[in-house]
């Protein structure tokens, strides 16, 4: 998706809203390994900065995932913000994703939504905030029914006399 700056260019308005989505098809973007639930969507406003722009963007997008304690299959929900500013042709660090460049009046949208879903997705995913989880011992999921393993520690005996390390007054 190409955001077409012509006509703001031309007209005295200090900003410009957008809307859009993404399907899984219209982008040259390989991101199958993420499952990503297409559309992706997207919305924000260009503001002219003098001869350059600030873009204010969010993207909203779901994707299949599971549980990072009890393993269950979810869904993920995510809204994600990004500031970026345009950047002048001869600027060449295009590795970070704070800035863009302004080509031909357009703005290339694509890359910049892409870059922020692959950038936003949640390192540790979770069906409920209070999930328990699997028992260590046995695997029972124990936001189901608790199981009857010991929840006493087993401490490895290697390590069986530091326990007592700052349990000394000298200390």
């Amino acid at each position: 998706m190409r955001l077409n700056l012509k006509d703001f260019l031309k007209s005295p308005d200090q900003n410009l809203n957008f809307e859009g989505q993404i399907e899984k098809n219209e982008t040259e973007y390989v991101i199958d390994g993420l499952n990503i639930n297409f559309p992706v969507k997207y919305s924000g406003v260009v503001t002219k900065l003098g001869d350059n722009f600030k873009l204010d963007l969010t993207v909203n997008y779901s994707f299949d995932t599971n549980c990072d304690r009890c393993l269950k299959p979810m869904k993920e929900i995510v809204d994600s913000s990004l500031e970026a500013y345009s950047f002048e042709e001869d600027f060449t660090d295009e590795s970070d994703s704070q800035f863009f460049q302004v080509e031909n009046d357009e703005i290339y949208l694509d890359e910049l939504v892409i870059s922020q879903v692959i950038t936003s997705i949640p390192l540790k995913s979770l069906c409920k905030d209070d999930c328990k989880g699997l028992c260590p011992k046995c695997g029972v999921d124990l936001n189901v029914h608790e199981c009857d393993c010991s929840q006493d520690e087993q401490i490895d005996l290697r390590f069986e006399k530091l326990l007592n390390l700052f349990n000394d007054e000298e200390v």
